[in-house]
């Protein structure tokens, strides 16, 4: 693997790895802010935001992940004819081990992307437990005047 190639990884998952604490500490705290009655609408109006955020966040990344899957797959099919095509005869599982170890560097990348999108929706599933849970409080609220 090259340097520039193992450099824009550790660029992404550094990118990555902070969006992820932003969103966490956004979400906890305005979950915190959830005990003051004060603060609900405020609260509520965040969770929307940060759930549309999110849902756009994602679906960019969806797209990217997508994108780059077709150009794996293409890459991984030009080095499977590559290894194919060479003097030496190789066995299936052989030729299985040397196309992976040339196209480690965009799997990493999949990878990496693919625990983005599930990190994103682990945290769209909260935001809607949390957007429910205020819609119930409220209700709540309002029945006991």
């Amino acid at each position: 693997m090259d340097s520039t190639a193992r450099n824009a990884k550790d660029n992404i998952s550094e990118k990555f790895k902070k969006e992820r604490d932003n969103y966490s500490l956004e979400i906890r705290r305005n979950i915190e802010k959830l005990n003051n009655i004060r603060d609900l609408k405020e609260v509520q109006i965040f969770f929307l935001s940060v759930r549309q955020r999110l849902l756009e966040d994602n679906h960019t990344l969806i797209d990217t992940l997508s994108k780059l899957k077709k150009s794996y797959r293409q890459k991984k099919g030009k080095e499977w004819e590559s290894v194919s095509n060479q003097n030496m005869r190789y066995q299936s599982h052989e030729k299985k081990v040397i196309v992976e170890g040339k196209t480690t560097d965009m799997q990493e990348t999949v990878e990496i992307i693919e625990n983005q999108i599930s990190f994103m929706d682990g945290s769209i599933k909260t935001v809607d437990n949390v957007l429910f849970g205020l819609k119930t409080r409220l209700d709540l609220e309002k029945l006991l005047g």
